[in-house]
């Protein structure tokens, strides 16, 4: 259903040249920014989820997959995108793994990840499915355990690092607490 509701969302879009609103009436519309609520699912293209679980498979048969090992565990390099979302105005729940942590808890670029614990240790899941998230003015976060929304400007741009390669990257506008 969510697939469907994107697809629709996004064909609108483009047939209008601007994002559609959520809002109901037109008062709301011109006070409430706009933006593309999605999911993990939404960041990979038809086939992909399918294409991923045949390489993770492959590659648990080459290097043997061994969760308890103290060596880094490959990521599975897939870089396929769904390029209409490229420039959209968008909102993905998420945690916050953080390049580099002040005292004062301030962050300025951090990876967004799916679900806690997705580092290096275990297979990191793959570059469609962690996004690059940069602030043009550091920003304080409560807890690296707490789930939260990043919303802002998504990009298909490849970004690779030490913590793990991404396919997407989003210029932060706002970061909320997550809310269900």
């Amino acid at each position: 259903m969510r697939k469907l509701l994107l697809s629709t969302f996004l064909a609108g879009a483009a047939l209008t040249g601007a994002t559609a609103a959520f809002a109901t009436d037109s008062a709301e519309a011109q006070s409430t920014p706009q933006f593309l609520d999605l999911s993990w699912a939404d960041l990979l293209p038809e086939g992909e989820a399918e294409r991923i679980a045949q390489l993770q498979q492959m590659q648990a048969v080459q290097n043997g997959m061994d969760h308890f090992g103290a060596e880094r565990m490959p990521q599975v390099q897939t870089f396929n995108t769904v390029d209409a979302l490229d420039g959209q105005i968008v909102r993905l729940g998420g945690y916050v793994l953080p390049f580099d942590f002040t005292g004062s808890r301030e962050i300025s670029r951090f990876l967004l990840v799916p679900y806690v614990g997705a580092c290096i240790h275990v297979p990191p899941p793959p570059p469609n499915q962690l996004v690059y998230v940069h602030a043009e003015e550091p920003i304080q976060i409560q807890g690296l355990w707490d789930p939260v929304y990043v919303k802002g400007v998504m990009h298909t741009d490849r970004h690779d690092n030490d913590l793990g390669d991404t396919a997407y990257t989003i210029e932060l506008t706002e970061l909320l607490p997550y809310e269900s």
